[in-house]
């Protein structure tokens, strides 16, 4: 089974990396001719050398060899500066595919089943990770390319001078794919270390950053500080292993290069100055000479690369392994998006199990009913699985058992309510520009009027004063300076604008003070009319606020239930 599984991943990183790569596989064709055009370029450079120097010795003009080079210069240059930019492209179209993969995944999915780490270590798997697929666009890919058809092409124009000379670079080359083969094994392993470690430093940094008043009043810095030192001398460690493999396979291909051109030029030498030892079947004159000398050094020269592209290659193999799973889960398991209701349902959960993962149960045998105009409440303490019973409805949990009614109809496991759904947590979301903007997020086809009826509603004129720009008032990142009682004021206006027929709230005054927790039950009854409102909490405050209370008790196994 651990083979079949091996084989499985593989099979899938590969596919993941053809999928992204083929969005930019034309700009990598063009990138790609152009690199031939400016090797081509290289060509001309040294025949008009070669055979200018060759005139001028013999006392002869230069003749078309100086102009040819001259035009060889330019055209090496212009074509390898638009293949750089071209290639440069088709690594920003992989990266912009595979994280419009993975968003599309998370939209469809929801980012439930990403839960196990920590906002840091899960923000550098999508930002870093996707970045590290660059390179196999635009480097990679066609480096190897290159590295196939251009010495061929270099070795077609030596041939054409001098066929000894040739024959020994073809087969000093010989050795070299052995080579290749074990420095890629090696960097692939070590390119996968790197990348778990800047994960596992990414989460620590944002974890400790997001608590830095708690780690300040529990005097903590210290401690707190030789761990994040812990986790950067471990990325540190790794990345310098890798460096190690590149610095010492570069070293190896340039002495097996460095041979192999001595071993031209020693040739070529000894044939012009007419003390070759044997016979070769040739006559070498020194324009031909010269000529197979210059183009000597770019026949190596995207061999040359090689070493250095097949750390692109390990690292976006490395990004692709772990991403790809997460592309699975789309496959694995579905999310079947419900059309939106048209009015408020009774909701009934009966004997409902629920779970994470395929043997994980954070709930079992649940039972209620909610009815529409009334709240009805989920309280327990913290690991009693009141947040997974709400994630139900929108297909983030697994159904393992039960039946969840809706109206008339049995949700099916993957079954989501989300548009039919308004949601209120712990903390909204609230991103950086005017409250009107904010409220807007609900339903962007909303006029300006029902902003303002919802805003009203909700309380936010009682703070977004018009001295202040009303609801035009702008919000620092992540609503920085609002209290907790003004951001979900904010999200009870969201939830009123949506207008959905029903409302899961997850412990919507877990932050809030007893004068802001106060304001907001006041509304809960206005929002409860004419909707569905469940609620998840265990404030005392809200429970008692309540038409209907279910109590829930922890699971056997607290570490897997929900919270």
């Amino acid at each position: 089974m651990p083979e079949t599984t091996e084989i499985s991943g593989k099979k899938r990183t590969r596919i993941a990396l053809q999928s992204w790569v083929g969005r930019s596989q034309p700009a990598v064709r063009l990138g790609l001719s152009c690199q031939l055009l400016a090797m081509a370029g290289w060509i001309a450079i040294a025949w008009g050398i070669g055979h200018s120097v060759a005139a001028i010795t013999a006392g002869q003009p230069a003749g078309p060899g100086l102009p040819i080079a001259a035009a060889g210069v330019l055209f090496r240059g212009v074509s390898g500066w638009l293949g750089d930019l071209l290639l440069a492209r088709a690594g920003q179209t992989m990266v912009t595919s595979a994280r419009a993969d993975i968003f599309k995944t998370l939209s469809d999915a929801g980012a439930g089943w990403l839960g196990g780490a920590d906002a840091g270590t899960r923000t550098a798997q999508i930002i870093d990770r996707t970045a590290k697929l660059e390179g196999y666009a635009s480097r990679w890919l066609p480096g190897m390319r290159l590295a196939v058809a251009g010495p061929v092409i270099i070795l077609i124009a030596v041939a054409t001078q001098t066929w000894l000379s040739a024959v020994l670079l073809l087969v000093s080359v010989m050795v070299l794919p052995i080579f290749i083969w074990l420095t890629a094994s090696e960097t692939a392993a070590r390119a996968k270390a790197q990348q778990a470690a800047l994960d596992q430093l990414s989460g620590a940094f944002q974890s400790r950053a997001a608590q830095s008043g708690l780690i300040r009043a529990f005097r903590g810095i210290r401690r707190e500080s030789a761990k994040l030192e812990e986790a950067s001398l471990q990325l540190r460690d790794r990345t310098m292993s890798i460096l190690r493999v590149a610095f010492l396979s570069t070293a190896v291909l340039e002495f097996f290069a460095s041979v192999s051109i001595a071993l031209v030029a020693v040739y070529i030498g000894f044939k012009l100055l007419g003390v070759f030892p044997f016979g070769t079947g040739e006559t070498l004159t020194l324009a031909e000479g010269l000529t197979a000398l210059i183009l000597a050094p770019e026949f190596f020269s995207p061999i040359r690369k090689l070493s250095s592209l097949h750390h692109d290659r390990a690292d976006a193999t490395a990004a692709a392994e772990m991403l790809s799973e997460w592309l699975a889960h789309r496959e694995h398991h579905p999310v079947n998006k419900l059309a939106p209701l048209p009015k408020a349902p009774v909701i009934v959960f009966d004997e409902v199990a629920l779970g994470w993962g395929d043997d994980r149960l954070a709930i079992s045998d649940l039972s209620f009913e909610a009815q529409p105009g009334m709240v009805t409440t989920l309280a327990g303490p913290s690991g009693s699985g009141k947040s997974t019973a709400l994630l139900a409805l929108i297909g983030r949990v697994r159904l393992a058992s039960g039946q969840i009614r809706v109206g008339p109809h049995s949700l099916a496991p993957g079954d989501s309510l989300a548009d039919s759904i308004a949601y209120i947590g712990q903390t909204p979301w609230l991103m950086e520009g005017s409250i009107r903007e904010n409220i807007a997020i609900a339903r962007p086809d909303a006029n300006p009027v029902e902003i303002e009826e919802a805003a009203a509603q909700a309380g936010i004129l009682d703070f977004a004063y018009d001295s202040r720009g009303g609801l035009e008032q702008t919000l620092a990142r992540f609503g920085a300076g609002l209290s907790g009682g003004q951001r979900q004021r904010i999200a009870l206006a969201r939830s009123l604008l949506r207008k959905a027929p029903i409302i899961l709230l997850d412990e919507p005054t877990a932050h809030l003070d007893p004068d802001a927790e106060r304001k907001f039950l006041s509304k809960l009854e206005d929002l409860a009319k004419g909707r569905t409102l469940l609620v998840a909490t265990h404030s005392d405050a809200l429970i008692a606020a309540s038409d209907a209370v279910i109590r829930l008790q922890p699971q056997q196994m607290p570490e897997e239930a929900g919270c």
